[in-house]
């Protein structure tokens, strides 16, 4: 394999990755509501649970 076809191909998979983990650990929904004006948030409100 010639190091540019390498060169090539680590690219590639570096890309797809990085493509693959933000896709999977983002928590889109929460960037989105970030974007919008205040008057349009969704209010996330997170519990403690308590035994």
């Amino acid at each position: 394999m010639s190091p540019r076809k390498l060169a090539a191909a680590l690219t590639l998979w570096v890309l797809s990755l990085t493509v693959l983990h933000v896709s999977l650990n983002v928590r889109w929904d929460d960037v989105v509501n970030e974007w919008r004006p205040e008057s349009e948030r969704k209010l996330n409100v997170a519990y403690i649970p308590v035994t």
